[in-house]
Protein backbone atom coordinates (compact mmCIF):
# COMPACT_ATOMS: atom_id res chain seq x y z
CA UNK A 1 0.00 0.00 0.00
CA UNK A 2 0.98 3.60 -0.48
CA UNK A 3 -0.04 6.58 1.05
CA UNK A 4 0.80 10.13 1.31
CA UNK A 5 2.81 11.42 -1.90
CA UNK A 6 5.28 8.27 -2.79
CA UNK A 7 4.54 7.61 -5.59
CA UNK A 8 6.02 4.04 -7.84
CA UNK A 9 7.46 4.59 -11.38
CA UNK A 10 6.98 1.45 -13.60
CA UNK A 11 6.18 0.33 -17.02
CA UNK A 12 4.83 -3.08 -17.40
CA UNK A 13 5.08 -5.34 -20.43
CA UNK A 14 3.38 -8.30 -22.05
CA UNK A 15 3.53 -10.31 -24.81
CA UNK A 16 1.98 -14.05 -25.86
CA UNK A 17 2.54 -16.23 -28.76
CA UNK A 18 0.32 -19.31 -29.82
CA UNK A 19 1.26 -21.75 -32.78
CA UNK A 20 -0.80 -24.55 -34.12
CA UNK A 21 0.69 -27.63 -35.82
CA UNK A 22 -2.14 -29.79 -37.76
CA UNK A 23 -1.71 -33.26 -38.72
CA UNK A 24 -3.30 -35.44 -41.23
CA UNK A 25 -5.72 -35.14 -44.00
CA UNK A 26 -8.44 -34.33 -42.49
CA UNK A 27 -5.98 -32.12 -39.84
CA UNK A 28 -7.97 -34.08 -37.34
CA UNK A 29 -5.19 -33.87 -34.85
CA UNK A 30 -3.46 -30.92 -33.81
CA UNK A 31 -0.57 -29.31 -31.79
CA UNK A 32 -0.63 -25.85 -30.56
CA UNK A 33 1.79 -24.46 -28.41
CA UNK A 34 1.12 -21.11 -26.17
CA UNK A 35 4.46 -18.50 -24.76
CA UNK A 36 3.21 -15.69 -22.42
CA UNK A 37 5.80 -13.61 -20.81
CA UNK A 38 5.91 -10.44 -18.62
CA UNK A 39 7.57 -8.41 -16.61
CA UNK A 40 7.00 -5.19 -14.52
CA UNK A 41 10.34 -3.12 -14.83
CA UNK A 42 10.71 -0.40 -11.21
CA UNK A 43 8.07 -1.77 -9.80
CA UNK A 44 8.75 -3.64 -6.16
CA UNK A 45 6.42 -5.74 -4.09
CA UNK A 46 4.69 -4.75 -2.21
CA UNK A 47 4.32 -1.69 -3.81
CA UNK A 48 3.34 -2.48 -7.04
CA UNK A 49 -0.31 -2.41 -7.06
CA UNK A 50 -1.85 -5.60 -6.54
CA UNK A 51 -4.20 -5.24 -9.75
CA UNK A 52 -1.25 -4.77 -12.11
CA UNK A 53 0.80 -7.85 -10.57
CA UNK A 54 1.03 -10.88 -13.14
CA UNK A 55 -0.62 -13.76 -11.83
CA UNK A 56 -1.00 -17.30 -12.93
CA UNK A 57 -2.91 -20.61 -12.32
CA UNK A 58 -6.15 -21.61 -13.60
CA UNK A 59 -8.13 -22.94 -16.98
CA UNK A 60 -6.48 -19.81 -18.65
CA UNK A 61 -2.76 -20.39 -17.58
CA UNK A 62 -1.57 -23.45 -15.46
CA UNK A 63 -3.91 -25.79 -15.44
CA UNK A 64 -3.97 -27.93 -12.23
CA UNK A 65 -3.78 -25.07 -10.09
CA UNK A 66 -6.39 -22.65 -8.27
CA UNK A 67 -7.39 -19.69 -9.81
CA UNK A 68 -4.24 -17.11 -9.71
CA UNK A 69 -2.57 -19.34 -7.32
CA UNK A 70 0.73 -19.59 -8.42
CA UNK A 71 3.38 -17.69 -7.81
CA UNK A 72 4.21 -15.63 -4.13
CA UNK A 73 2.06 -16.18 -1.36
CA UNK A 74 1.34 -14.27 1.90
CA UNK A 75 3.47 -16.27 4.79
CA UNK A 76 0.35 -15.17 7.39
CA UNK A 77 -2.19 -16.81 5.67
CA UNK A 78 -0.64 -18.44 1.83
CA UNK A 79 -2.62 -15.99 -0.07
CA UNK A 80 -1.41 -15.56 -3.69
CA UNK A 81 -0.17 -11.97 -3.69
CA UNK A 82 1.04 -11.75 -7.65
CA UNK A 83 4.58 -11.20 -8.69
CA UNK A 84 6.64 -8.41 -10.76
CA UNK A 85 7.15 -11.22 -13.52
CA UNK A 86 5.16 -14.04 -15.19
CA UNK A 87 6.51 -16.61 -18.04
CA UNK A 88 3.82 -19.66 -19.28
CA UNK A 89 3.79 -22.09 -21.58
CA UNK A 90 1.11 -24.63 -23.20
CA UNK A 91 1.56 -27.56 -25.38
CA UNK A 92 -1.76 -29.43 -26.11
CA UNK A 93 -2.19 -32.15 -28.59
CA UNK A 94 -6.01 -32.21 -29.96
CA UNK A 95 -7.83 -34.46 -31.59
CA UNK A 96 -11.26 -34.80 -33.17
CA UNK A 97 -13.03 -37.75 -33.12
CA UNK A 98 -16.36 -37.02 -34.93
CA UNK A 99 -18.07 -33.89 -36.21
CA UNK A 100 -18.68 -32.67 -32.98
CA UNK A 101 -16.53 -34.47 -30.50
CA UNK A 102 -13.55 -34.04 -29.68
CA UNK A 103 -10.36 -34.38 -26.85
CA UNK A 104 -7.08 -32.88 -25.61
CA UNK A 105 -3.92 -34.00 -23.73
CA UNK A 106 -1.75 -31.16 -22.48
CA UNK A 107 1.03 -29.72 -20.14
CA UNK A 108 1.27 -26.26 -18.58
CA UNK A 109 3.87 -24.49 -17.08
CA UNK A 110 4.16 -21.15 -15.21
CA UNK A 111 6.39 -18.80 -12.75
CA UNK A 112 5.32 -15.96 -11.48
CA UNK A 113 8.41 -13.81 -9.63
CA UNK A 114 8.74 -11.47 -7.16
CA UNK A 115 11.69 -9.76 -8.67
CA UNK A 116 11.94 -9.16 -12.93
CA UNK A 117 12.35 -12.25 -14.16
CA UNK A 118 10.90 -15.59 -12.64
CA UNK A 119 13.45 -18.28 -10.83
CA UNK A 120 13.62 -22.18 -11.17
CA UNK A 121 12.31 -22.26 -7.79
CA UNK A 122 8.79 -20.12 -9.03
CA UNK A 123 8.28 -22.74 -11.85
CA UNK A 124 4.79 -24.77 -11.46
CA UNK A 125 3.06 -27.39 -14.21
CA UNK A 126 0.41 -29.43 -14.86
CA UNK A 127 -1.10 -31.72 -16.77
CA UNK A 128 -4.38 -32.87 -17.52
CA UNK A 129 -7.02 -34.87 -20.41
CA UNK A 130 -10.07 -33.30 -21.68
CA UNK A 131 -13.23 -33.33 -23.77
CA UNK A 132 -14.76 -30.66 -26.27
CA UNK A 133 -18.06 -30.48 -28.29
CA UNK A 134 -18.24 -28.23 -30.63
CA UNK A 135 -21.19 -26.04 -31.04
CA UNK A 136 -20.21 -24.59 -34.43
CA UNK A 137 -18.78 -21.41 -33.03
CA UNK A 138 -16.45 -22.79 -30.72
CA UNK A 139 -16.15 -25.62 -28.30
CA UNK A 140 -17.42 -26.41 -24.87
CA UNK A 141 -14.68 -27.43 -22.65
CA UNK A 142 -14.36 -29.68 -19.66
CA UNK A 143 -10.65 -30.83 -18.52
CA UNK A 144 -9.32 -32.33 -15.18
CA UNK A 145 -5.62 -31.66 -14.75
CA UNK A 146 -3.56 -32.35 -11.60
CA UNK A 147 -0.59 -30.07 -10.19
CA UNK A 148 3.05 -31.16 -10.05
CA UNK A 149 4.62 -30.23 -7.48
CA UNK A 150 2.07 -29.20 -5.50
CA UNK A 151 2.54 -26.54 -2.27
CA UNK A 152 0.60 -26.27 0.96
CA UNK A 153 -2.54 -25.08 0.12
CA UNK A 154 -2.93 -26.27 -3.89
CA UNK A 155 -5.84 -29.19 -4.27
CA UNK A 156 -4.96 -32.75 -5.49
CA UNK A 157 -6.70 -31.83 -9.23
CA UNK A 158 -8.33 -29.25 -10.76
CA UNK A 159 -11.47 -29.74 -12.94
CA UNK A 160 -12.50 -26.51 -15.44
CA UNK A 161 -15.65 -26.48 -17.54
CA UNK A 162 -15.69 -23.46 -20.19
CA UNK A 163 -16.56 -22.05 -23.56
CA UNK A 164 -13.35 -21.67 -26.34
CA UNK A 165 -10.61 -23.22 -26.62
CA UNK A 166 -7.58 -22.76 -24.25
CA UNK A 167 -6.18 -20.74 -26.63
Amino acid sequence: MILGDTSLNYVRTQAQGSIYFPFGETASTVIAGRLKAGSMLGGTLPEAPAARRFYSGGGGSVRGYAYQAIGPRLKSNNTPQGGLSLLETSIEVRHRFTERWGGVAFVDAGAVGGAQTPSLDDFRAGVGVGVRYDLGFGPIRADIAIPLGKRVGDPAFQIYLSIGQSF
